[in-house]
């Protein structure tokens, strides 16, 4: 999403790039060059964007960077999660990480396509070995699986369920490219003002996950 690139570009001090989509940005992290786009919203549109992405040259490796819901209750919001395995919900195929020499990797990350908003959903996620939940990894696992690419995925707690803030209403409010509709926003707010102070607790705290996912990976890449 463009508030995940934000992190992205600020991080690696990436500059805008002129090449083409959905290459937005480009520069160096240690002995590598990157570029970095977005990808959309969801697994398939995940997967569709990194299969042209592959189609544009040689790449060593592939990262997923941004947010994600923690479910493990040792993810706190703020936390970080490169896990070692992603699966499609509810029983796609399982794919495990290439990660970088600097990196261990580990724990399960379960790909969504919507927002699963029972407790009884992400319970058996949990229980099923997954500790946190997202919407693109298992799209772009699949399209670097089979182009041979290797993949890692960098992703920072920024909500968790038990919080009870992110509610169908909430997801809803968000533009295809993850940027916020205001329409919406303001709409939402209208119906009760003292929504404001929920919103921005989130917004803050996507804003810290992105960039907690957005260092480690520049790290990861500096020391490998």
């Amino acid at each position: 999403m463009r508030p995940e690139l934000k992190a992205v570009v600020r991080a690696g001090g990436l500059r805008r790039a002129g090449g083409s989509a959905p290459f937005s940005h480009g520069g160096t992290a240690g002995t590598w060059t990157v570029v970095a786009g977005v990808l959309g919203v969801g697994p398939s549109s995940a997967r569709r964007t990194t299969e042209r992405l592959l189609e544009q040259g040689s790449f060593d490796h592939v990262m997923v960077v941004g947010i994600a819901g923690g479910l493990d209750p040792a993810l706190a919001v703020g936390g970080l999660i490169v896990p070692r395995q992603v699966r499609l919900y509810p029983d796609g195929a399982l794919y495990r990480s290439h990660p970088l020499p600097s990196r261990h990797a580990e724990g399960g990350l379960m790909t969504t396509d919507g927002l699963l908003s029972t407790e009884e959903d992400w319970r058996a996620i949990l229980e099923s070995g997954f500790g946190a939940v997202d919407m693109e990894a298992a799209g772009v696992a699949e399209a670097c699986e089979g182009a041979s690419v290797d993949w890692s995925v960098y992703r920072g707690i920024s909500d968790r369920p038990d919080e009870h803030i992110v509610d169908q209403t909430v997801f809803a409010m968000s533009k295809p490219d993850g940027s916020a509709d205001l329409a919406a926003v303001g709409r939402y707010l209208i119906r009760d003002p003292r929504r404001a102070r929920t919103l921005a607790h989130l917004n803050r705290s996507m804003g810290q996950a992105a960039r907690t996912a957005a260092t480690a990976a520049f790290a990861d890449l500096v020391r490998s």
